[in-house]
């Protein structure tokens, strides 16, 4: 069974047409990058399937279950659309740290907001044991989680401390935390130096190499062939091409692809 389907999903910005019936799935463990010009509809994707945005048309089924029916108004209330988001997690470009918490606390902030909603609802306090108990497990995962991202000594400095390869890898960090079924990237070394850059693409190499499921929107099309299992080249708000890197990148059908392609082959 696939672990994400993406079915007929549109999305319109007043009369701006942005994705036109995309469809695609995906099996656990698999890495989608996602490669395109400016404008041809990735970013806006990933937002339809982080729920960020609502698209007008289409679903969304996430093992099994179906997240999203768009022509469906109860799978669209806040309260579907906070569960939803749970079963992904988003990295962007520009980190998105809460500078006023630590490294660790940037990883810790979304489990302990959980986890105390979850308390209160039960009817007991803040102090409670198993809240107690469950802030210490959380802060036992954020000591595991950035080992992996090789930032444990940095878990008591600040956003502002930290470079951007840095920050970028807490930003992984706190996406890992909640436990997401498909984590998703939106150019995620837009914003970085050729240096910078190769740290957070090897942390990202880790992370297919551990199993994990993965949607990558990315400009770094050398990464791209390298670690993708898929690739799909969007053009103007439809999927124009989808195959494997060999096909895709190396030796694309469609006239759009060879075109996007040859512009960094002159590079």
């Amino acid at each position: 069974m696939a672990v994400l389907e993406v079915c007929n999903i549109q999305k319109s910005f007043a009369k701006t047409v942005v994705l036109k019936g995309i469809d695609f799935s995906m099996e656990q463990g698999e890495v989608l990058s996602i490669i395109g010009s400016s404008g041809s509809g990735k970013t806006t994707l990933l937002r339809c399937l982080n729920f960020l945005e609502t698209p007008q048309q289409g679903k969304i089924i996430v093992n099994g279950a179906e997240l999203l029916d768009a022509s469906n108004p109860v799978s669209l209330s806040d309260a579907a659309i906070r569960r939803n988001r749970l079963h992904f997690g988003l990295v962007f470009q520009q980190f998105n740290l809460f500078p006023q918490y630590t490294v660790k606390g940037n990883v810790m902030l979304a489990e302990q907001l959980l986890a105390k909603e979850k308390i209160k609802k039960e009817g007991a306090y803040a102090g409670h044991t198993d809240y107690r108990q469950a802030l210490a497990a959380i802060d036992e995962k954020a000591n595991k989680l950035l080992e992996e991202v090789g930032l444990l000594d940095k878990k008591d400095s600040y956003p502002c401390q930290l470079s951007g390869g840095q920050q970028q890898r807490v930003a992984i960090a706190r996406a890992l935390a909640m436990e997401p079924e498909i984590l998703c990237f939106d150019e995620p070394t837009s914003a970085l130096d050729p240096e910078l850059t190769g740290e957070v693409l090897r942390v990202i190499r880790e992370l297919k190499e551990s199993g994990r499921t993965m949607i990558i929107v990315t400009h770094e099309i050398e990464f791209a062939r390298d670690v993708s299992d898929t690739v799909m080249f969007m053009d103007e708000g439809v999927v124009a091409e989808m195959g494997p890197p060999s096909q895709v990148i190396e030796n694309p059908q469609n006239h759009r692809t060879q075109e996007f392609l040859s512009r960094f082959n002159e590079r």
